[in-house]
């Protein structure tokens, strides 16, 4: 047995000292996504892999094992996405599929003309075993893993959508999976799951027949030197792998293949040492601290005058301390108790014992920080996924949905009251217990399913049999057809049988009630 593990050791000290050649494509200039997306590249390179990533966020230090690809700068603004994202939160699920489909064509576009990514594609010295991909309308840069040869994981930042459960297989159902841009709960009453096939089928078609085709021909563009491109489709349902950053206790249970995994919260770590002024200002809260923030790219110096003085009156009131993500250097009118800073270590503030409130916009990961932390939370969700994590939050007990456009000093003052109270952290320590109850932690999750994929070359095994299924063969329409004919023929003659004796009687019966007449 000694030998045995010994061997093992020795084995896995081999794997390591010779990692796979990883790359990363993260081609979206939002730095909440690379977050996670940093997270994940990172371990692998302390993991002994040869790790190169592209991205808009290049690491601040150097890296062992890890090679940055910079893309530049790139501004929303030029990509179809509002100047004010909180413009987002009165717009349809249509009309934001419409922005998003031209935001990834445009943003891809862009990204793949940079000097980085043009250097790659003519590299002929470069070699790769895996790409890990952000699932996030980018899907042009699927051409580098056609060009290297490489098996493909997608790193999806949200729970998934209905349309990449079609790159590997998984089934879409509609009836108590809802899409994440409307904001439903799993428990739909008939109008949400009508209007959540509507809008799912919408998403999937549009994306199909208008926004795919686009790509591809991006792609096409780009990787021109490339013989025998293949569509993007089908480049997609060669996926290896999607991981998920979601975790059926921040949601609610569903269907997934092996090749879905949840990872839900892999960026949340150990907290570290707070700056010397954070430190401070929360330790001499005696009455317990309000942390506000509206994420990255919401910034509450956006809102307007109104609802900023809404927010400042209420936090002058309250005995205890307010620390604020705020973009800009001053606030006219601001209280005392209230600190504000333009970026803040938020999964590091949350974990701080004085801590007894979090008011966010709703985003997943803040979300995960929040329960993983044991947070109470007050939403106030604006567009994508916000309001479907924070009506969640709020059936689990541990915090409340306000809505943006309610907000007035008394619906703000009364919510403050009624979540800090003790069920409400209780009930958020509750949930923490159970999403922090996993064999393994989320980050060595989704290491160990990446490293799966390298070491079974692709792991086609987790390949599901429904990508080779036609349409009609994956609802089982042909059966249903045979099962009808085979059923409605001998109904059909049965019928007939019965018609005809039916026919008969009634003309036995006309000719005896005939004769009887006549005599």
């Amino acid at each position: 047995m000694g030998f045995q593990k010994v061997a093992v050791i020795l084995v896995a000290s081999f794997y390591i000292a010779h990692g796979a050649q990883i790359l990363g494509l993260f081609p979206f200039p939002g730095k909440s996504h690379m977050i996670v997306n940093s997270a994940l590249m990172k371990e692998l390179a302390r993991r002994g892999h040869q790790v190169t990533v592209m991205s808009f966020f290049p690491e601040s230090q150097p890296i062992p094992n890890l090679t940055d690809i910079y893309l530049g700068k790139m501004e929303y603004k030029a990509h179809s996405i509002p100047g004010n994202m909180f413009d987002l939160g009165e717009m349809s699920p249509f009309a934001i599929a419409n922005m998003l489909f031209q935001m990834g064509v445009s943003m891809t576009d862009t990204a793949l003309q940079s000097e980085g990514a043009v250097k790659l594609i003519n590299s002929e010295d470069h070699h790769f075993d895996l790409v890990i991909m952000e699932a996030f309308f980018n899907e042009a840069f699927l051409g580098y893993a056609h060009k290297f040869n490489a098996s493909i994981v997608q790193l999806c930042l949200s729970g998934g959508t209905h349309w990449m459960g079609d790159w590997v297989g998984n089934p879409n159902v509609y009836s108590f999976v809802p899409d994440i841009f409307l904001g439903y709960g799993d428990k739909m009453t008939f109008w949400e799951r009508l209007v959540n096939t509507v809008v799912g089928t919408y998403w999937r078609m549009g994306r199909a027949y208008y926004y795919l085709p686009k790509q591809d021909a991006v792609m096409k563009k780009h990787f021109k030197a490339l013989q025998t491109l293949p569509h993007l489709s089908d480049l997609e349902r060669s996926t290896s792998l999607i991981l998920l950053n979601n975790h059926f206790s921040l949601s609610a249970p569903r269907p997934l293949l092996p090749s879905m995994v949840q990872v839900g919260g892999l960026h949340v770590k150990p907290p570290n040492k707070l700056p010397q002024d954070l430190q401070k200002f929360l330790d001499e809260a005696t009455e317990g601290a309000i942390y506000f923030s509206m994420g990255s790219n919401l910034q509450s110096s956006h809102m307007s005058e109104p609802m900023k003085r809404n927010f400042l009156h209420v936090f002058s009131k309250l005995k205890q301390r307010v620390l604020w993500k705020f973009e800009e250097d001053t606030l006219p009118g601001q209280p005392k108790n209230v600190k504000l800073g333009k970026w803040l270590p938020q999964s590091d503030i949350l974990a701080h014992p004085n801590i007894r409130l979090f008011i966010t916009h709703g985003g997943l990961l803040s979300t995960q920080e929040a329960t993983s932390r044991g947070i109470p939370v007050i939403g106030i969700p604006i567009y994508a996924d916000q309001k479907l994590n924070i009506l969640r939050v709020a059936a689990a007990g541990y915090g409340v949905l306000l809505e943006f456009n309610n907000i007035t000093e008394e619906s703000l003052s009364t919510t403050i009251r009624e979540v800090i109270k003790p069920r409400y952290r209780e009930n958020a320590q509750r949930l923490s217990r159970i999403y922090r109850d996993q064999p393994l932690s989320p980050l060595d999750q989704a290491v160990f399913w990446t490293e799966y994929v390298i070491r079974h070359k692709g792991a086609p095994h987790l390949r599901s049999a429904a990508l080779d299924l036609a349409w009609y063969q994956y609802f089982l329409l042909d059966v249903i057809v045979v099962l009808a004919v085979a059923t409605g023929i001998p109904l059909f003659i049965l019928f007939l049988i019965l018609r005809k004796m039916f026919r008969l009687g009634c003309s036995r019966y006309q000719r005896l009630n005939n004769k009887k007449k006549s005599q």
